[in-house]
């Protein structure tokens, strides 16, 4: 069994069909690659609302509740990758995953290092020891290097202005995590869109 939360329902259990999320070496995706999506039931154990209309502490805390329900018991039948929702909190490797990487088998194995090497991990990057201490980027180049977001009023989809990430945070005054979320679901916050992705002409 697993147990799992998501602020989309249709988008999350979409992503169990996706190729590139199969791959992941997770317990989940390797029981569905060995068993097949015809062997598994889905079951919705609780609908918290409308996408958005909480918040995700509190989903992540009823998915918590969820796990110590099902599995307090039956901790054998968990596909969950970590006990905690959310986290890696008292995630362990199997023991097969440390003698993968132990000795020989480590790719960092025999390397032997040259000082020249060894000093330049080692040397002090700040300030005029930089590479780039005194270097004045173009207008266009720094426009290159920021990666710009998209904002418009969700009622008449109106554009009002383009941000990089940190201004984003500071002039909406949201979390970096909540501007990604609604970012990926495409669900306006406090009546406006994000996105990563021109929508307009002009």
């Amino acid at each position: 069994m697993y147990v799992g939360s998501a602020w989309n329902g249709s988008k999350r259990l979409l992503s169990y069909w996706t190729p590139s999320t199969l791959k992941r070496n997770l317990p989940i995706y390797q029981s569905l690659n060995y068993y097949f999506h015809n062997n598994f039931t889905l079951a919705i154990l609780e609908e918290l609302g409308k996408t958005g209309s909480v918040t995700k502490d509190f989903m992540l805390n009823r998915e918590q509740h969820y796990i110590d329900l099902l599995f307090q018991q039956n901790s054998l039948l968990i596909l969950n990758n970590s006990p905690t929702a959310g986290s890696t909190l008292g995630f362990k490797h199997k023991p097969e995953f440390r003698l993968n990487r132990s000795g020989k088998l480590n790719p960092m194995f025999g390397k032997i290092f040259s000082p020249e090497f060894i000093a330049m991990q080692k040397r002090n990057k700040v300030g005029k020891n930089n590479p780039q201490f005194g270097i004045i980027k173009s207008p266009t180049t720094i426009a290159k290097l920021t990666k710009l977001i998209y904002v418009y009023n969700f009622l008449d989809k109106s554009f009002l202005g383009s941000y990089s990430t940190v201004q984003c945070t500071k002039i909406f005054k949201m979390g970096k995590n909540t501007l990604a979320k609604y970012m990926s679901n495409g669900l306006p916050f406090k009546g406006k869109i994000f996105s990563r992705v021109k929508l307009h002409d002009f």
